[in-house]
């Protein structure tokens, strides 16, 4: 793939927020192969791996036995198994973590993330909608022997997809395919999309941090309550059906010149130490210099307003609502 990861490393350094294309490597891949695949997967991830196919992803998660979170992936089924992508940063970890349980499956683990070259478009222009590359619905996809195109979480009147290649001239002719009318932008748009549409992710620093119901991952489908076992099931359960959900995840602008990073504390106003009000999941400056920033935190502190960043005390947290619902 060095054809593609040289051209993409030529793209535009641009901040866009709306109809923009960008390179995508900054995500990771893991391939799971194998006779096994998918029980091993459907023992070890939150969500139903029955519920998906070759036409339709989903969101899942990998938690320890305690029910703290290890990596959020979309799930891709593709014909010799199954596709996680998720943070780059994580693959290494989590290929680790989860090599510890194949024991005598039949199960193939490996790095993917040079396999494809990839890149993503968010738009609302009708004619790149309508094209026969790109599914119709949210979550579904399509796929050939060399492509495979996503339609994720919409983002207002705008559309978001990602498209992987295996081969970089199928991907070149793509990429010159849509982006006429596009801003070609860099990863960090793409990264701003996912932030905005309140998508969460796990960074090496947030790893064993959040049990997935605070990351919202019940309103965002990422986890199925019927199924059998799965590492911190019981934890998840127990919290759904017997416990008060205390801290969730938000949604926030912020006017900083400094970019919070990922396990940054959250504290209230007036204080200089750690008093376990939350911690920040992921942060992003938008085109006019504004950060969007996704943060779990006790939900009677955050709705009182009066939270802020212990690094930063002097930056204001401006809530602002997410783009799905929670059950009551």
């Amino acid at each position: 793939m060095k054809q593609w990861q040289d051209f993409s490393g030529r793209q535009s350094n641009l901040v866009a927020s709306d109809n923009f294309i960008c390179a995508t490597d900054d995500l990771g891949l893991i391939l799971v192969s194998g006779p096994d695949a998918r029980d091993f997967l459907q023992n070890q991830l939150s969500n139903d791996i029955d519920l998906i196919d070759e036409t339709r992803l989903q969101l899942s998660s990998y938690s320890t036995p305690k029910g703290r979170m290890l990596g959020i992936f979309r799930v891709i089924q593709v014909s010799n198994g199954y596709l996680l992508l998720t943070v780059k940063s994580m693959v290494v970890p989590l290929l680790e973590r989860l090599y510890r349980f194949i024991v005598q499956s039949r199960v193939t683990l490996a790095d993917a993330s040079d396999y494809f070259a990839r890149f993503a478009i968010v738009t609302d222009r009708a004619e790149i909608i309508r094209s026969e590359r790109l599914p119709a619905e949210v979550n579904g996809v399509i796929q050939d022997d060399s492509v495979i195109s996503m339609q994720l979480e919409k983002l207002g009147r705008q559309r978001r997809y990602l498209l992987m290649c295996l081969s970089p001239g199928e991907a070149f002719d793509l990429w010159g395919e849509f982006a006429t009318g596009l801003q070609v932008a860099a990863f960090s748009s793409w990264h701003l999309s996912e932030i905005r549409a309140g998508i969460p992710a796990i960074y090496p620093q947030t790893a064993e941090e959040f049990v997935l119901q605070m990351a919202n991952l019940g309103p965002l489908g990422g986890v199925s309550f019927k199924k059998g076992c799965y590492p911190g099931q019981e934890i998840v359960a127990r919290m759904q059906y017997l416990g008060k959900l205390k801290r969730r995840m938000f949604l926030a602008r912020l006017e900083t010149g400094k970019l919070p990073q990922p396990g940054d504390e959250l504290a209230m106003a007036g204080s200089r130490d750690v008093d376990g009000s939350g911690k920040v999941v992921d942060a992003e400056f938008d085109p006019e210099g504004i950060c969007h920033c996704l943060y779990i935190a006790q939900i009677a502190k955050a709705e009182t307003g009066a939270l802020q960043l212990l690094g930063q005390p002097e930056t204001h947290i401006d809530n602002v609502e997410l783009p799905y619902s929670f059950e009551k």
